[in-house]
């Protein structure tokens, strides 16, 4: 079998291409940028940055306010909205989420196992003042080190386990893989002994926890948990791992009592 790097890179339309980088660039932006800026930040020429623009407004795409700066159009909404709809997270999990964020004031969240990944579909920003920030409903990947995906590592098949653990450690030496999959493995177990995950100051100043759920026949479906600044989760800790575990409970039985 031939390995990932081995496979013959896929030809793109590089027109297509720089359209999109177009696109993520005014949605990365800070602030709403112009065509020049664009331009410059892309390395890309004038001319063709003018052409995407327009192709780019054409479609809905980007909106060109009075100022001359660009901003993301209502055509992002609707894919944005189909993409949502292609998640089809049952409304009863949902509304567990929102009753967490409600109860513990925290940006609480619900990812899924799909398709062999740990996918964030569900999140609710908290009512605190002082919240957190770079998450978003599609969110996938880096499943060793998110709470949510240790959460379900934990109780994964082995072979599906060891799946992604592999994929995650890419472009580790040897000697490094061995270290990380081995420590990954104890804290998995003791993931599964409490019933819940942690990562703490993988982004820093914020800790993440998550708890399973499962479907009636025990199998693992996802996680619910919250993200919080480190310092609020550490001073409320037990509170809030008791609550969080008290919602991926609800929603195993939410599933269990689904026809």
């Amino acid at each position: 079998m031939n390995s990932p790097s081995t496979k013959p890179a896929q030809q793109t339309l590089q027109t297509v291409e720089r359209a999109l980088s177009f696109l993520e660039y005014v949605a990365a932006a800070e602030a709403a940028p112009t065509v020049q800026q664009v331009s410059a930040g892309l390395g890309l020429n004038i001319t063709t940055c003018y052409h995407l623009m327009r192709t780019l407004l054409a479609r809905g795409y980007l909106e060109r306010r009075a100022d001359a700066t660009l901003r993301l159009g209502a055509g992002v909404g609707t894919l944005f909205r189909a993409y949502q709809l292609g998640f089809n997270v049952n409304d009863k999990l949902a509304s567990i989420v929102g009753e967490l964020a409600g109860t513990t004031a925290e940006t609480s969240f619900l990812s899924t196992l799909d398709d062999r990944n740990v996918i964030l579909k569900v999140l609710v920003e908290g009512s605190q003042p002082l919240r957190v920030s770079g998450l978003y409903v599609g969110l996938t990947g880096n499943e060793p080190h998110r709470a949510s995906g240790k959460a379900v590592l934990a109780h994964a098949d082995a072979t599906l386990r060891d799946e992604i653990i592999a994929r995650n450690m890419t472009g580790m030496a040897p000697t490094a893989q061995r270290r990380f999959r081995a420590a990954l493995l104890r804290e998995l177990k003791d993931v599964q002994e409490r019933g819940w995950a942690v990562d703490i100051d993988s982004s820093p100043g914020i800790t993440a926890m998550g708890s399973p759920f499962f479907k009636p026949d025990g199998s693992i479906v996802g996680a619910v948990g919250i993200v919080a600044p480190t310092s609020r989760f550490t001073e409320a800790q037990d509170k809030l791992v008791g609550t969080v575990r008290a919602a991926s409970d609800k929603a195993t039985e939410t599933l269990a009592l689904a026809p």
